[in-house]
């Protein structure tokens, strides 16, 4: 790790007024998931800036994050070098021997100046950048324009973050399915994992008591020396892949999802799932208990499906499974001039339809009697059927 950024900053209230930061936590957290497909090094936090990225080859990241209410609205070039934190990027930049690349990151919008500078920031525009150096060098307290110029080469501003109310689900649906995709063996909750990635940015974050004569108070000749403490200030605040694996995998598997029922009423008219079956042979009890197991199926169901249409989901991948396994036992029960054959089909289905049987992961806390009520689903969805194919509607009967 290089001097010139892990050397002990000149001031360091980070940690005392984290919990002012939970936003803070959340832009730090969507890093986090990149930890397995590029070359994100490690993340520091609240050092000389909000936080530091490390890349490979040597590149470090200067990151500030601001907020901005719509009330206060859009950044001009003047309010970036005050309220926006850039005068402070910049001297932290300069303190830090002027690392490769120092970043802005807010979720306010950006006049027609600033969205100029952020344009030329990006494009490594230096004639742009040049008349910029001259007319905020006294705004960024640099000492001559060319290391105005210099600070803002190396400059980047993000200013399309999401508001604090929306970052949440920003977050797991742009970092954190996309990283789960990516991962094999155990299946996680996006969710559940979001919010453990930012339980740990936050204890980094609000890692360090800043109470040095404490810290003396508890060494001794041959523990705790400088740069001993230094160390440990900077391995509570670092976050890295490890790190970040060791607590998704310590995440407790969820139990068995319980079965239960909707609260609608039951409905006296017949339905295509109670044609169906009693036609295929099954009695009243059976058909009672169908409901039920059907609606238990659709509460699940709607826990587990994926909210993006384009997402692979853990529903799809069941009703796939299930649909083969119904196909297989209608054509061992199936035979030639049988008018119905419900109650062998069924029988066989009760035995196959087990997780285990199907190799859905250990992960997926699925009961049987979900899957069975999946078939039960695919019934009224006229894809499974328990005796030859008739006409549910025939009769003037509804059908719903």
């Amino acid at each position: 790790m290089p001097w010139e950024v892990l050397h002990e900053p000149e001031e360091d209230s980070g940690s005392e007024t984290a919990d002012r930061y939970e936003y803070q936590y959340q832009v730090v957290a969507r890093h986090c998931c990149h930890f397995d497909a590029g070359d994100l090094l490690w993340i520091l936090c609240e050092w000389h800036t909000d936080y530091i990225m490390a890349f490979s080859g040597n590149r470090y990241v200067l990151v500030s994050v601001k907020h901005r209410e719509l009330s206060q609205g859009h950044w001009t070039l003047r309010r970036l070098c005050d309220d926006g934190g850039l005068a402070t990027l910049c001297a932290r930049w300069r303190e830090c021997h002027k690392p490769h690349q120092t970043r802005l990151a807010t979720n306010a919008s950006l006049d027609r100046e600033s969205a100029r500078l952020a344009k030329a920031c990006a494009s490594g525009d230096l004639a742009s950048l040049r008349v910029f150096a001259r007319d905020l060098q006294q705004n960024l307290d640099c000492a001559t324009e060319e290391e105005a110029l210099e600070f803002l080469t190396s400059l980047r501003i993000e200013c399309e973050l999401p508001s604090r109310r929306h970052i949440r689900a920003h977050n797991i649906e742009t970092y954190v399915r996309p990283m789960l995709r990516r991962s094999t063996g155990r299946r996680f909750d996006g969710p559940t994992v979001y919010d453990a990635v930012v339980e740990v940015v936050r204890q980094a974050a609000r890692a360090v008591d800043n109470d040095r004569d404490h810290a003396w108070a508890l060494s001794t000749y041959d523990a705790l020396d400088s740069e001993t403490l230094l160390e440990r200030d900077l391995q509570s605040r670092l976050i890295d892949k490890e790190r970040i694996e060791a607590k998704i995998q310590g995440i407790p598997p969820k139990g068995p999802v319980l079965l239960q029922a909707d609260h609608t009423g039951e409905t006296l008219a017949e339905t295509r799932l109670s044609k169906k079956l009693r036609r295929g042979g099954i009695g009243e009890t059976g058909i009672h208990a169908a409901r039920r197991t059907r609606r238990s199926w659709a509460t699940f169901a709607a826990q587990y499906t994926a909210p993006l249409p384009h997402e692979d989901d853990l529903v799809d991948d069941l009703t796939t499974r299930v649909l083969h396994e119904a196909g297989l036992a209608e054509a061992e029960v199936w035979t030639d001039g049988e008018g119905s054959y419900g109650r062998k089909m069924l029988s066989l289905l009760n035995e196959r339809l087990r997780p285990e049987n199907l190799g859905i992961t250990p992960g997926v806390h699925v009961d049987r009697l979900h899957l069975l009520g999946l078939v039960y689903q695919l019934t009224d969805e006229c894809k499974v059927w328990w005796s030859p194919e008739f006409d549910v509607d025939v009769e003037g009967e509804e059908a719903g």
